[in-house]
């Protein structure tokens, strides 16, 4: 990453990714969607000089305001004066040590490192975000929210959140204008999630195999997991022709199939789980 040069700052925000959010009706249509109280602890990603903080402030029992910059930490911190339930964290929000207790988002946050930071935030059993309003890539937002589904890790975080693709956003809301288009994304986490989640990670190596070649059929992508008479039942119970491809199916499908594997498989035919990665 390039020193800080406040001479350079727009080329270093292109860089990074990282396009101001300037229009005040989307700000507040953001905390509106992710509809902040008082018993709620909200955290902004890449809070810049507190165009989101503090209208969360007004809302929220405490806000967490992450930002690495320098200077904007400087400007955001000689702007807060009655507004005592914010806390400032100059850190990058991937090395942020994630609260322990339920937490809220509503961030505009570096495209950069979106993938990054939705796994961060749905990809670990043990964090307990609620909900969340994201202004990401349109791009990306699409993929997280596409039907079929072929990457596994996107199907993981839907399992247990539901992702959906709320409105495209103009470029002439941001701070430099971003080249690419952006658009609102809602995250909320499912009260009846169809696997439960200390099983996440025997679902994604389940997920990872079924998706290794995402086009393949039904019967083909699952023959080595399940006996061809049991997929002839799965069939039957998922309501699905056996030559469709394995992408088409939907969360509630993939956790149906994959709770039949948990109960009637023997484990030696399981997918094996993911190693751990000793960075994250």
């Amino acid at each position: 990453m390039p020193k800080y040069d406040s001479r350079n700052r727009k080329a270093l925000s292109n860089f990074s990714g990282q396009h101001l959010l300037i229009n005040k009706f989307l700000i507040k249509e953001l905390v509106d969607l992710a509809q902040i109280n008082r018993s709620d602890m909200v955290i902004d990603i890449g809070a810049g000089t507190g165009a989101i903080t503090f209208p969360l402030a007004e809302k929220a029992g405490t806000v967490i305001a992450i930002e690495n910059d320098p200077a904007s930490i400087q400007k955001l911190r000689s702007k807060i004066k009655e507004e005592n339930n914010i806390k400032i964290r100059q850190i990058d929000v991937l090395r942020y040590e994630l609260p322990r207790s339920p937490f809220c988002v509503v961030a505009n946050i570096p495209f950069s490192i979106t993938s990054p930071i939705f796994e961060k935030f749905l990809g670990d059993t043990s964090v307990q975000l609620q909900r969340a309003v994201f202004i990401i890539e349109k791009g990306a937002a699409k993929r997280f929210t596409a039907d079929p589904m072929t990457n596994p890790v996107i199907l993981t975080w839907r399992m247990w959140y539901d992702i959906r693709l709320v409105r495209t956003v103009p470029s002439s809301h941001f701070s430099p204008p971003p080249s690419v288009d952006s658009a609102v994304v809602t995250v909320i986490r499912k009260k009846n999630p169809a696997v439960p989640i200390n099983l996440r990670r025997k679902f994604i190596a389940f997920a990872s195999h079924g998706l290794r070649y995402p086009r393949l059929p039904f019967y083909e992508a699952m023959n080595e997991v399940f006996t061809p008479p049991q997929i002839t039942k799965l069939v039957r119970e998922l309501r699905i022709d056996r030559n469709q491809p394995i992408c088409s199916l939907n969360e509630q499908q993939w956790g149906m199939l994959f709770l039949a594997m948990t109960r009637h498989v023997a484990s030696y035919r399981w997918p094996k789980s993911p190693k751990k990665n000793k960075r994250q």
